[in-house]
């Protein structure tokens, strides 16, 4: 009985400094690899929990996605040490209650739309781009819309500045969120500068703007679409759309697949649909699904991309969605 004891004692002590070690090596490993540097000793122990907790988090998860029980993977990526409170900072759209006062412009689902649809095949999407701590994805989600749609007309992709928004939309509230529609109004009438002349800070800094440096859109109107449908049929007939998600934690750690999982109750966070399509599920049924561009660098999702599933709103996705049209 004490040999067995004693046995069992050192097989816990072995296996408990195997995962120290196990964990020990893998955090320096992920550290290394995103470039993560603390300011101190209890804030690296800080983050470290947290990146344990999500650990075992993303492991148990694709556990079950590889048993198809879930059409999504998650990944250790750069938001794996993040908090609970700093989940809740990466919120970007404004607060609740904000009444939108723009124009609703309503398609509906037209008849004879592509069955897919991707916007990066004609080379008018700009690569994904980072706002970092700064909550501004209501400016990166309007200026990708403005870009891709340029150059669908043009044939020529410039890339823009989200910092001119930040700094010089005064009907948002920069850092601390904002709204795709009011956006669209601001670059409506001032025009938006390119990204080499108004360079991203992840910051809100005095308005800087140059109007003689200033791309003019002679844009005629800008409006919500108030439904997926409408998003998909301006999507597959004009171009990419500022939409809305309800992210969580989970949508944060996203690695591939088509998402299926938790959302917020309303929309938090601004993305584009730049496209749309189908794909075979374990049982051979058809799952549709849209394709997005969000602004948490190329180290999130599929090289900054995602898929999410369509045709049931998910997460709020129409919610805030908006697109504009250009003069004839």
């Amino acid at each position: 009985m004490n040999l067995n004891r004693s046995l069992f004692i050192f097989a816990t002590i072995l296996i408990c400094t195997w995962a120290s070690t196990f964990f020990d090596q893998e955090w320096s490993m992920w550290k290394t690899k995103y470039n993560k540097n603390y300011s101190s000793t209890s804030e690296e122990l800080l983050r470290r929990k947290m990146w344990e907790k999500t650990w075992h988090k993303v492991q148990e998860h694709n556990k079950r996605a590889d048993q198809g029980l879930s059409t999504y993977w998650m990944a250790m990526n750069h938001f794996a040490d993040i908090t609970p409170q700093e989940v809740k900072k990466k919120n970007c759209l404004m607060p609740n209650g904000n009444k939108i006062e723009a124009p609703v412009h309503s398609y509906g689902l037209r008849e004879g739309l592509p069955e897919h649809v991707d916007w990066r095949d004609s080379k008018c999407v700009t690569e994904p781009k980072n706002q970092g701590l700064c909550g501004s994805c209501w400016a990166f989600s309007t200026v990708g819309v403005v870009e891709s749609r340029m150059c669908i007309q043009n044939q020529k992709l410039i890339k823009l500045s989200e910092q001119q928004l930040v700094d010089c939309d005064g009907a948002e509230e920069a850092c601390c969120g904002g709204i795709p529609a009011y956006a669209l109004k601001y670059v409506t009438h001032h025009g938006v500068m390119r990204a080499e002349d108004y360079e991203y800070e992840e910051k809100q800094n005095p308005c800087a703007f140059n109007e003689d440096k200033a791309i003019k859109l002679n844009l005629t109107k800008y409006y919500q679409l108030p439904d997926e449908d409408s998003v998909v049929s301006s999507v597959a007939l004009e171009g990419p759309v500022s939409v809305s998600f309800g992210t969580t934690e989970d949508f944060m750690h996203y690695s591939h697949g088509i998402y299926d999982g938790d959302c917020t109750e309303s929309a938090n966070h601004a993305i584009i649909a730049v496209g749309y399509g189908t794909e075979k599920n374990d049982d051979g049924e058809e799952q549709p699904y849209w394709i997005i561009k969000n602004s948490w660098s190329e180290g999130w999702g599929e090289k900054g991309f995602g898929r999410i599933q369509r045709g049931i709103d998910q997460c709020s996705f129409s919610q805030y969605a908006a697109s504009f049209d250009f003069l004839e």
